[in-house]
């Protein structure tokens, strides 16, 4: 992982103009960023990315418009009223005095509740309920919210493309939905100058461009109940591509919704079944 106090000469990231995400594009996907706040984030957001797989071109959409439309362009990392709306909340494990105000929202997704604040500082290594404080930093704000993203399936949720769904699973409802939606097709216009910089795109380009192996099956589905060494072989290279998904060999709901919102993604029919041509696009198709 990118340490993210060291500069892109330093960490040995090397970034040609307009080729991936960078200060200016960083400003271009939020608007009202200003040029140094964008700096301060710009690393620590990278890696935080990279950290917990959102990497991909739907899953970097998807985050930069909910994370811009949480945080006001990045702008406020801490609810701006004083949270004593969440006294004596159960629901977000506010059980002692003062935990409302303690925990209040934080982070780019203003991570909310004395329970979240302790399930990501045990998962991180954090010390958030002693020290709240740290989810505002941007070294750490980052890693919160993103560790949060994934372990609420955002990242399945982002390569679907479903902004209502996304949208839901973070607020709840859909407040700010045609914000977010203008920040997500922003991000898209922005093509792949959103992707992240360094390794992991030469890697990319690596896996889009592999050959297919042959299929020992004419085609396999959920409707089939399929399990078998092509279940696992396709999962397996799906993983790899970026998607999340259970390597079990056995093609039941979750692997049926990635191979929708993939041969969607890829101009393919969107049946749910694995036949030739979606089993060849998941070796020879670009990453997205």
């Amino acid at each position: 992982m990118v340490d993210p106090g060291r500069s892109r000469q330093q960490a040995g990231i090397s970034r040609g103009k307009g080729t991936a995400l960078d200060t200016d594009t960083l400003i271009a996907a939020m608007p009202g960023l200003g040029r140094a706040r964008a700096n301060e984030c710009l690393g620590p957001m990278e890696a935080a990315m990279r950290e917990f797989g959102i990497t991909n071109l739907m899953r970097i959409r998807m985050a930069l418009a909910q994370f811009g439309h949480e945080s006001a362009s990045l702008r406020y990392f801490e609810e701006i009223a004083s949270g004593a709306a969440y006294e004596g909340r159960r629901d977000l494990g506010n059980t002692q005095k003062g935990d409302g105000v303690r925990y209040k929202g934080r982070g780019p997704i203003q991570i909310t509740g004395r329970y979240n604040y302790t399930q990501a500082g045990t998962a991180l290594n954090l010390a958030l309920v002693s020290q709240p404080s740290l989810a505002a930093q941007p070294r750490h704000a980052f890693r919160v919210s993103s560790w949060w993203w994934r372990e609420h399936g955002l990242n399945g949720i982002s390569d679907t493309g479903d902004i209502l769904a996304a949208t839901r699973r973070i607020n709840g409802g859909t407040r700010g939905l045609a914000d977010r939606t203008a920040r997500y097709n922003k991000a898209k216009a922005l093509g792949n100058r959103v992707l992240l910089s360094g390794a992991a795109q030469p890697q990319a380009a690596a896996v889009a461009t592999a050959a297919a192996p042959p299929m020992h099956v004419d085609s396999f589905s959920r409707r089939r109940n399929s399990r078998h060494a092509d279940v696992r072989t396709w999962q397996t290279r799906m993983k790899a591509r970026g998607w999340r998904i259970s390597v079990d060999q056995v093609f039941g709901p979750a692997s049926e919704k990635v191979c929708l919102a993939f041969q969607r993604e890829k101009g393919l029919k969107a049946d749910g079944i694995v036949g030739p041509k979606t089993w060849g696009a998941a070796w020879q198709a670009q990453v997205t």
